[in-house]
């Protein structure tokens, strides 16, 4: 079973990345799978009325939907994953998901290993590296993207993330220049790897190599020398 990140984005024909996602889960679950999906806003009732999204996305490729709501007061726990064949983690403010999802890192570590799949949709993913990209658009006070992609926080920041794949993922990265601060993040030494994925794509980690899906590119950023070597993975 795989990790899919998807970098954002809606269309009306998904199943190139979340279809894939949940094709996995029914191998899973040997039938109709029950997928987990955790989402999070400031309040549970802001954070329901996203549901229906998700929904639409989701239920059409044939299966059942959880819906665990989290919110400021309100993080996640491991008995919230019990009965789930996949684990969706949705988008919003990566530090909001970040605080109210890493106390139940262990438990989806765990269920990952042994199998479950899990799908992160941009701050989703943005979480799923053995480092988590909270947001941030200045290194060293220097910008490295727009600020609207900032989430809220000044300098680039990262933190322990839920160890699900050994890379520093950020999204959105064609359609809010977001590329440009995965390569600042090599290029300042704060990680060895970083990759930016486009909207309405997703990489698949898995069992084979890094593999990207959908309709956008995935960029692969490494240190190379004095320079910054990116990698292009088409979708399809």
């Amino acid at each position: 079973m795989s990790v899919h990140l998807i970098g954002g984005g809606w269309a009306e024909d998904e199943s190139a990345w979340t279809g894939r996602f949940v094709e996995e889960a029914r191998e899973r679950a040997g039938g109709t799978p029950t997928i987990v999906v955790v989402l999070w806003a400031e309040t549970v009732a802001e954070g329901e009325g996203w549901h229906d999204e998700y929904r639409a996305d989701l239920a059409k490729h044939g299966c059942e939907l959880r819906f665990v709501q989290l919110a400021a007061d309100r993080v996640l726990a491991a008995d919230d994953l019990l009965g789930g064949d996949a684990i969706f983690v949705g988008g919003g403010l990566t530090p909001g998901y970040h605080a109210a999802v890493m106390p139940a890192a262990q438990a989806i570590r765990e269920l990952v290993a042994d199998g479950t799949p899990y799908a992160g949709f941009s701050a989703g993913a943005m979480i799923a590296g053995d480092v988590a990209l909270l947001g941030g658009w200045r290194i060293g006070g220097v910008e490295v993207t727009q600020q609207p992609s900032s989430e809220g926080l000044d300098e680039v920041t990262l933190e322990e993330g839920l160890g699900l794949v050994d890379v520093v993922v950020d999204v959105h990265a064609a359609q809010y220049g977001n590329l440009g601060r995965a390569v600042a993040i090599v290029d300042a030494e704060l990680a060895e790897r970083t990759v930016a994925i486009d909207e309405r794509t997703s990489l698949v980690a898995g069992a084979q190599a890094l593999v990207a899906a959908g309709e956008g590119n995935v960029y692969v950023c490494t240190k190379d020398g004095p320079h910054v070597q990116v990698a292009v993975l088409g979708g399809r």
